[in-house]
Parts: C-alpha cells; sequence; structure tokens
C-alpha cells in the first residue's frame, strides 16, 4: 500500500465514498476514521514513516493544521452536503441539530440562511464538549443530531439518532487529483532538487547561493571545505559580508577572478548576480583553490602540448592539376622521406604552410608533434620566449611555473618557422646550434635539454639578398636549405584557377554557381596575393551574389570594375602590338578579332562567342598580337 497519501476520514460514509473511489481509479493509500487528539496521533505518526500529503476536511483539517508540518488537502463541504444529510435525518424527526465545526458550521450557516430549513445550528467549543452538547440539546427535544463520528458516538450513548454528514463524491475526487498532483510535483521537485544538488556537489568549485536580504540559501560541500576553520567553524560571514559579494546583490555587478584569504587559504572568487527579468534577487559566489587553478592550467598545458600541435593538411587537400605544381608536390614527397632541413621560399599566400603540414604527414614523424609559429608575428623578446622557453623567475612578468619551448613540444616531430628571413641576428645563433647540436638552453637555465626535431622553414623573401645585406647568417642558410621546396605564383598555374574557385565555392557555399563567363574573367585577373587572395575575392563574391548565382556583372560590381576601361584596355594592346611581324593568316585573325572587338566594345566574352574560340585561346591571341 502506498503511504505517500493519507486519507483522514470523519465519518462512515466519507470511508464508504473514498473507498469506492480509491477503487475505481484501482489506487491504494490508507484511510483512518478518527477525530480529536487521536487524528493528530496518528497522523504524526505517518509523517515520521514518509506520508507526504493528508485528506481531511472539518476539525481534523484544523487540528493537524495546528500540529501537523505537511501539505493537507481539504475536501470541502458543499451545500449539496448539507441538503442530503438534512434529507435524511428528516426521515427520522424535523427536530434536527446539526453540530459542526469551521468550515463545516459555516457552510452549513449559509444553507440554511439561503434555503430557510428549520434545523438547529451548533458550533460546540471543541471536541470534547460535543458529549455535554448532545446530552443538552437531547434533554431539550432535539430527536436528531447530524454531525461527524464523536456527534453520532455521544448520539449513541444518549439513545438518539444520528446522521453522518454526506459528503459529495465530487469534492472527493477533487481532493485526490489535487493531492496526485501535488504529489507529483513534490517529487519532481525534490527530484530536481537532488539533480542540482548532487551535480553543485560533484563540481571543484564551492557554490554558495545567497539571496537579497544576505542570507545563505544554498552552500554545497565543496564551498564548506574551503571556509571551514579548524575548529570546524564554517565561515560563512567571510563571504557573504565581501564588499564584492554585497555589491553583485545591490547593484547586479559580476565580479571575477578576486583574490581572498580565508585563515590560511588563498582563494579565487567569482560573484554573479541572480536575476528574474532584471530584477535582483541574490548572488552566486563560486570559490576555488588558487593553487588549484594553477596546477589545473598547468596539466591542461601540458596536455594541449602533446595533443593540440597536429598538422591537418595532406597532399590531398592540395588543389590543382597543372605541371608546375604537380612537379612542387612530386618533389616535396621525396624530400618528406628524408630528415634533412627544407626551405620553402614562394610568394606571400601561395601556401607554404600547407606544404609544410603535408610533408610532415607524409613523413616517418606523422604521428608526432607539428608545432608551427610564425617569426615575424611576435617581437623578438617574445619570440626568444616561444622558441627555447624559459624557466621560472627568468625575467619580471615570468610564469611562475615557466614555460616549454616549441623545440620541446616538437620533440621527435616537426618545428615549422614560417617567414624565417624576419628573425633578428640573435636568435638566428641560437636555431644555428638547435640545428647543429640538436640541443636547446631554455632562458634564464643553465640545463642542456636534448630535442630530436626535424626543421622546415618558409619565406617569401629573397635570402641570398639579405645575406649580401647582412641581414641574415650565411651558415644559417644553409643549414636551413639542406633541401629547398620553390612554390609557384597563381600566375604560373592559371590553369588550377578554375579549380580553386570551384573548390572555394563548395567549401563556403556548396548550392552557389558560378557561370562560365565569370569563371573565364576571374582566371584572367593577376592575384598578388596568390591564393589567399584569391579566396577572398571568391569568399566576397559569395557574400555579395544574389540567387546563389555568380555572373560578370557580379564580378564587375564587387571588385569594382568598368568593362569599358578594360575593353579599351584591350583594344589600345592590340594597337601598340600592330608593327610586329606576323603571317598573312596571322594578319587576318587580328583583323577579325579587331573587328569584334570594336564591335561588342571590347568584351572579350562575346568575341570569344563570336569567333568560336575559347576563352583562353582569345586572351593568348591577344597577348601575341
Amino acid at each position: 500500500m502506498n503511504k505517500d497519501i493519507i486519507i483522514m476520514s470523519s465519518s462512515t460514509s466519507f470511508t464508504k465514498k473514498f473507498n469506492k473511489l480509491l477503487k475505481k481509479k484501482k489506487l491504494s493509500y490508507p484511510i483512518i476514521e478518527s477525530t480529536g487528539n487521536r487524528t493528530i496521533e496518528i497522523a504524526n505518526q505517518f509523517v515520521t514513516e514518509g506520508a507526504k500529503i493528508i485528506i481531511t476536511r472539518g476539525k481534523n483539517l484544523s487540528l493537524l493544521r495546528q500540529n501537523i508540518n505537511t501539505i493537507l488537502i481539504d475536501v470541502r463541504y458543499t451545500y449539496e452536503d448539507i441538503y442530503f444529510s438534512l434529507k435524511e435525518a428528516k426521515n427520522y424527526s424535523n427536530k434536527i441539530a446539526y453540530i459542526g465545526f469551521d468550515l463545516a458550521y459555516d457552510v452549513a450557516a449559509k444553507f440554511k440562511a439561503i434555503s430557510k430549513e428549520d434545523f438547529l445550528l451548533i458550533q460546540p467549543d471543541s471536541v470534547s464538549h460535543v458529549d455535554e452538547v448532545v446530552k443538552k440539546y437531547s434533554d431539550n427535544g432535539i430527536e436528531v443530531f447530524i454531525g461527524g463520528i464523536t456527534v453520532a458516538n455521544s448520539a449513541k450513548k444518549y439513545g438518539v439518532k444520528s446522521i453522518m454528514i454526506d459528503v459529495d463524491e465530487i469534492s472527493l475526487d477533487i481532493a485526490l487529483n489535487e493531492a496526485i498532483s501535488l504529489l507529483n510535483f513534490e517529487l519532481e521537485r525534490r527530484k530536481n532538487y537532488e539533480t542540482i544538488t548532487q551535480i553543485l556537489n560533484s563540481t571543484t568549485e564551492g557554490i554558495i547561493g545567497i539571496d537579497q536580504y544576505s542570507r545563505i540559501r544554498y552552500i554545497n560541500d565543496r564551498a564548506k571545505k574551503f571556509i571551514t576553520d579548524e575548529n570546524n567553524n564554517v565561515l560563512v560571514d567571510e563571504i557573504v559580508n565581501l564588499p564584492v559579494v554585497k555589491n553583485t546583490i545591490k547593484h547586479g555587478t559580476a565580479k571575477y577572478n578576486e583574490l581572498l584569504k580565508i585563515g590560511n587559504t588563498s582563494l579565487i572568487l567569482n560573484s554573479r548576480p541572480l536575476k528574474i527579468d532584471n530584477n535582483i534577487f541574490g548572488a552566486v559566489a563560486s570559490i576555488q583553490k588558487s593553487d588549484y587553478v594553477q596546477s589545473a592550467e598547468k596539466e591542461i598545458r601540458k596536455n594541449l602540448n602533446t595533443k593540440g600541435h597536429i598538422a591537418k593538411k595532406n597532399f590531398n587537400d592540395i588543389i590543382g592539376k597543372s605541371k608546375i605544381l604537380t612537379k612542387a608536390i612530386d618533389k616535396a614527397k621525396k624530400f618528406a622521406k628524408s630528415d634533412s632541413t627544407i626551405l620553402i621560399t614562394g610568394p606571400s599566400g601561395a601556401g607554404k604552410e600547407i606544404f609544410a603540414q603535408s610533408i610532415h604527414n607524409y613523413s616517418n614523424r606523422h604521428n608526432e608533434p607539428f608545432v608551427a609559429i610564425n617569426c615575424a608575428a611576435l617581437p623578438k623578446s617574445v619570440l626568444e620566449s616561444e622558441l627555447f622557453g624559459y624557466v621560472k623567475g627568468a625575467f619580471t612578468g615570468a610564469r611562475p611555473e615557466g614555460k616549454t619551448g616549441i623545440f620541446e613540444l616538437a620533440h621527435n616531430g616537426t618545428v615549422f618557422l614560417d617567414e624565417i628571413g624576419e628573425t633578428s641576428q640573435d636568435i638566428q645563433v641560437k636555431l644555428l646550434r638547435v640545428i647543429q647540436e640538436k640541443e636547446v638552453i631554455r632562458i634564464g637555465d643553465d640545463k642542456v635539454i636534448p630535442v630530436n626535431v626535424r626543421i622546415i622553414s618558409a619565406t617569401n623573401k629573397n635570402l641570398l639578398e639579405r645575406i649580401e645585406k647582412n641581414e641574415f647568417r650565411e651558415d644559417l642558410y644553409y643549414r636551413l636549405c639542406v633541401l629547398e621546396l620553390r612554390l609557384p605564383s597563381l600566375d604560373q598555374r592559371k590553369d588550377d584557377i578554375p579549380l580553386l574557385i570551384k573548390h572555394f565555392i563548395s567549401n563556403n557555399a556548396p548550392g552557389t554557381k558560378i557561370t562560365n563567363e565569370a569563371l573565364q574573367l576571374l582566371g584572367s585577373f593577376p592575384y598578388a596575393g596568390n591564393i589567399r587572395h584569391l579566396q577572398n575575392t571568391v569568399e566576397r563574391l559569395i557574400v555579395m551574389c544574389e540567387n546563389n548565382i555568380i555572373d560578370e556583372n557580379l564580378i564587375y560590381e564587387v571588385l569594382d570594375l568598368n568593362p569599358n576601361d578594360l575593353e579599351k584596355k584591350f583594344i589600345q594592346e592590340f594597337s601598340e602590338d600592330q608593327n610586329n611581324t606576323i603571317s598573312e593568316i596571322g594578319k587576318i585573325e587580328n583583323q577579325l578579332i579587331k573587328d569584334a572587338l570594336k564591335k561588342y566594345n571590347g568584351n572579350k566574352t562575346k568575341v570569344a562567342r563570336e569567333l568560336g574560340m575559347s576563352y583562353t585561346t582569345l586572351w593568348r591571341r591577344l597577348k601575341n598580337m
């Protein structure tokens, strides 16, 4: 039997009807008939055993409200209850007295006033006075008493008739449904509370909930541990009375990483407001030991050092089929099988880092770290500490735990030094030592740390010219350039431009289409920034295109080009080259091209279509004129 809900009955009729209702709903809850102090004793026993809700009515309800701390559901008295009880009483006599308490008395009084029924209405001072009331009024001629169990017992004692106060089945059903709803709500509330409590107790932070009156509403186990003194006193006032916490409660101002000390414990405090619809109703303070934060940061950094340095690209990610590019890839694959240093040269934006990552992933070191650094992006002092690391206290502002340099991080793997031509002479000397001796010394330390790394460097500068100007060490150059890989510019691999454009469109906006004319037009432009320049151009066109179509007009608009200026340029180039020696057939072809250019005002796409030649062929003819 489920004892979460208890029914305290005050009459036999109440008990019978409630039993019938429970049977109908296929439920099983205890029903106990009792009144007076016995009701309190029984209810206390059930609550102690875990009862959550008690359903009752009348005087029982009043007694339990005064003596029991649990949820009480009232089976309300109705006019129908009074009417049917009175109707039954009249079957025996018209000399009727109704004895009730509290709500039962109030409902009967209203019924009497409205119905004008003739019966005596009595409210004793207490349940213990019912016996003497029944005796008094039975002696004065009352022949039928309406009331609960106590009234029925007293009437039987003095030999008069009693009618138990009837109860409407609808009222019972409403009360039972309300009790079940509250029970489910309470169980859900407790489940949520326990879930939140266990979550908050599982965190490494101490959590303290404070209301708008600076009272503690919640504190998890971790917080108690952090602020408990040697006498096992939880020093909550040390937190509540902090100015930052008070400011959060008063003004809603959040505060993070506030350092404080409680006893001998150094803590880091975060204070955030609790709000509903911008109304502040308290604050939540989270605390953590400062030494734990430092050790956690160190551990995270260690994990990142071993897991975060990876090469994501390989040779399959290099887009293009031109001969010059294919030759560079084949050369890079051969270089990958060696442990010698590689110097990758080529213009900015040509894809030097993608080649470096691909070489690493194609090499025997592919399961080891790949650590890259841009030598031009950092000041000399910072670059030096990033490359070689430093020990605790090496200089002002250094991390207390020191720092691991990239050569140590890349042990057994690959170091990629981008923009190597921008390094200072001092760093060049140290790099030379790392390559020659295969060891590093951290800044501020005299300990030698052996390292096994493969070095790939890259530059868009002419290092030989910098050597002549004494801006780059010749000995370092030859150490870095055992193998040299020269990457072509985009102008040297024009045939790859359409492939690259389609690749960028596919990655950024798969549903976007580009017309052949637009593709040919984009392929005719020079790209000073090479692949990076082309990629930025395509992304700009994707953002600005409508209906997912990139055409010639969009290119002119987005790149701020004037078609007439381009046309005049082509015609001018044609005229300037007329003095060249050409064959008779060439003259005729050139004349046809010239006429078509004039006819279509220099629009190369229309000219190519008119003459039945490809866009590229037309461009080549114009270049040769």
